[in-house]
């Protein structure tokens, strides 16, 4: 049987990996400025990507599945 000091190891082990994935960036300020710099950069259409406020659009859905932390709902 394992020990709690492995348990426990392994616990912390899964709950860092939850946080670091790759989906968690998407919340990040640098992310967002990246983002935006790449919309900018590649001509790619503001409304879209960005919504009519700025706020919005595909940025918006990605700082959402941050947010919500999706990745902890996928099935697989």
């Amino acid at each position: 049987m394992p020990s709690v000091a492995s348990l426990l190891a392994r616990v912390q082990k899964l709950e860092r990996g939850r946080a670091l994935h790759p989906i968690a960036e998407f919340g990040t300020p640098e992310f967002e400025a990246e983002f935006r710099a790449s919309v900018e950069a590649n001509g790619l259409d503001r409304i879209d990507m960005l919504g009519e406020n700025g706020n919005g659009g595909v940025l918006a859905c990605l700082q959402s599945w941050a947010r919500n932390r999706v990745w902890l709902t996928a099935r697989r």
